[in-house]
């Protein structure tokens, strides 16, 4: 079976998914180009939990593994009771973001390729990526990025209407390297939706200088819409459509039902973050006490003894994520993989001599730990809810 699947390769499937065990709902809304926020749901329970990927483009190993996991739910292979639960899925929380990441690995990587050539594929990103880092490190390399360079045909063309003029501009007025498509984690406008946020750290930092990411990415500016980072296109504290239709989806499904808690999916790490005890007033629920804080780790500690993620508390509330885990508990974070590069390294599946057991396969254990760790964990955050009434 592949591994790497693009936007439409996924939509298809979740076309053929059971429809009387999977519904596909209306969209919760649309994005600035028109693509829809697509929302499916799962049983007929009282207690309902959202599950959301995508929100950044580039890591695509999100939503390849909340569609699978819809799968297995319309396969039977595995069973969530749905006479108790209710679970929406939001697969695609920025599908502008997933379309241009999977329309540049697909200028390289066709679907009708061998388990070994896609393999082959991923780990010659890895190491690139890797390489990238080491330069970055060592000599403060700024330069266009090895495994961008491999991606250096996928250009604004593949890309359709506004979408594909949205990103063209961007290049062109940013002078973004060849190949930059591939790590485009942000939305068709350039940006990056989880810190489009009223308290975004990264608003400060913006105005007073120029500012790159990191290691193997450190030649993406991060003050100027593009493909990480930016927290707002043109206006200051102006939120993009995606967000707002995200945080209105949560506050309707917890005002009409009962929900008791969210997966929020993103890439990579290993990581399962909760909320914890600051020093940092929080600014959207001013009353946050250290029950909010408990239930939260246990439940975060719970999906990481399945999942055997590590756990991580975060005392700084400024990102979506941040806000949705406060508004909404008990609703926690995870980091799949714990490989660096996205969005093609947590794609290698291999079993390689000498290797440790972090870099052995790698799909595999995201796709199967984290499938039996959600399952194992709602049984507790519905303990946690029936306490709090």
């Amino acid at each position: 079976m592949k591994r790497i699947l693009d936007y439409e390769e996924m939509n298809e499937l979740l076309d053929y998914l059971d429809k009387n065990i999977i519904q596909k709902c209306d969209p919760i809304g649309y994005t600035n180009f028109d693509y829809p926020i697509d929302h499916y749901k799962y049983g007929h329970g009282d207690n309902h939990v959202i599950i959301t990927a995508g929100t950044h483009g580039a890591e695509l190993i999100t939503n390849v593994f909340v569609v699978r996991f819809m799968e297995k739910l319309s396969k039977g292979e595995i069973s969530i009771d749905p006479d108790i639960y209710t679970i929406h899925f939001i697969p695609f929380v920025n599908p502008e973001g997933t379309i241009i990441v999977t329309k540049a690995i697909r200028s390289l990587i066709p679907r009708n390729i061998s388990f070994d050539q896609e393999q082959t594929y991923c780990l010659t990103y890895y190491r690139n990526s890797y390489i990238e880092g080491q330069y970055a490190t060592k000599y403060d390399d700024m330069d266009n990025k090895l495994q961008e360079w491999m991606f250096r045909h996928a250009t604004p063309s593949l890309l359709e209407g506004k979408l594909g003029e949205s990103v063209d501009e961007l290049i062109k007025k940013y002078n973004l390297p060849k190949g930059v498509m591939i790590n485009w984690s942000s939305n068709g406008r350039g940006v990056d939706l989880n810190s489009n946020i009223e308290f975004s750290e990264y608003i400060d930092k913006i105005k007073s200088s120029k500012t790159y990411s990191k290691l193997h990415l450190n030649n993406l500016r991060r003050d100027v819409p593009g493909p990480v980072g930016c927290p707002f296109y043109e206006v200051e504290g102006e939120i993009e459509p995606e967000n707002k239709a995200l945080l209105n989806f949560y506050n309707e499904v917890n005002d009409k039902y009962n929900l008791i808690g969210s997966f929020i999916y993103h890439s990579c790490g290993n990581i399962v973050f909760c909320l914890s005890e600051t020093k940092e007033k929080n600014p959207w629920k001013p009353d946050f006490n250290e029950n909010d804080v408990k239930d939260n780790f246990l439940v975060a500690n719970k999906y990481a003894e399945i999942s055997k993620y590590k756990v991580i508390g975060r005392d700084a509330y400024t990102t979506m994520d941040a806000k949705l885990k406060t508004l909404f508990p008990v609703s926690i974070l995870i980091e799949l993989g714990g490989v660096r590069a996205t969005p093609l390294s947590q794609f290698m599946d291999l079993d390689l001599p000498g290797s440790g057991e972090d870099f052995k396969n790698v799909y595999s254990k995201i796709i199967n730990d984290n499938t039996d760790a959600i399952i194992k964990t709602l049984p507790l955050m519905l303990d946690i809810n029936k306490k709090k009434k």
